[in-house]
Parts: C-alpha cells; sequence; structure tokens
C-alpha cells in the first residue's frame, strides 16, 4: 500500500495506532502508581492532569502531523501506480477518515466540556456532595 506523494501517510496510520496504544498503557501503569501514591482524590488530581496533558500532547501532535501528510496531498492518482502522484486508495482514505474522525470527536469533545463547564459555573448543575445530599432528602 504505497503512497509516493505522501509517504508520511503510512508512517502516520502506523504513529496513530501505536501513539494511542502506547499513551493508553503508560496512562494506566503511571496511574496505578499515583492511586497507590495518594488515596485522597484531590491529592492527585495535579498529577492526573499532567499525564492527562502529556497524553494529550503527544496525540494532538501526531494529528496535527497526519493532518498535513493527509490534506496536502488532497487529490492524488489512484489510478497509475507509476504516477509520482500516486497513492494507493486503502491508505489515502483509510488516513482521511481517521484524520477527519479524530479531528471531529475532538471538536466536539471540547465543545461538550466547554458548554457543560459553563452549565456547571452557571449553577444550573450542581456537583459532588450538593447531588447526594439533594438526592438522599429527596428520597427520605
Amino acid at each position: 500500500m504505497a503512497c509516493p506523494i505522501a509517504p508520511g501517510i503510512e508512517i502516520y496510520l502506523l504513529g496513530s495506532g501505536i501513539t494511542v496504544i502506547l499513551t493508553t498503557i503508560a496512562g494506566i501503569i503511571v496511574q496505578r502508581k499515583i492511586n497507590k501514591k495518594f488515596s485522597v482524590p484531590l491529592d492527585r488530581r495535579w498529577y492526573n492532569l499532567a499525564l492527562n496533558l502529556v497524553s494529550l500532547s503527544i496525540n494532538f501532535a501526531w494529528s496535527v502531523a497526519g493532518g498535513y501528510w493527509v490534506f496536502s496531498n488532497m487529490v492524488p492518482n489512484f489510478t497509475d501506480p507509476s504516477s509520482p502522484e500516486y497513492c494507493h486508495k486503502d491508505s489515502y482514505f483509510l488516513s482521511l477518515w481517521t484524520t477527519v474522525i479524530t479531528w471531529g470527536v475532538t471538536i466536539f469533545l471540547l465543545l461538550f466540556w466547554w458548554r457543560l463547564d459553563g452549565i456547571v459555573r452557571r449553577g444550573e448543575m450542581k456537583v459532588g456532595s450538593d447531588t447526594e445530599s439533594n438526592a438522599s432528602s429527596v428520597h427520605t
């Protein structure tokens, strides 16, 4: 599945899978160590934030590189393998849809988080112990 017009596409496909797997495994290992060291959730929140930011940064950088490799060659030649502008159709479309879906989910989650954060800040939604005390008072 060669793509001479954009050799980075194959690297992107391989790397996107590897970065997700490695950041997930590293996240699980580090999270277990954090949970053993700090028993109170508030004590470990900054470590969790740092872990999430590192993982997010790695995946974000890889997505930007992949987006560049995919979208810099928007219409490659799918029919003539001897052409310098040739790209295997499966490789190209897999990387294209991987990029589009990744950015679409990212934008959706950011908008969802922004909206949810606004609701919580305005006090339209209770968080933490307020919801537990309200729920127990309703049932009694």
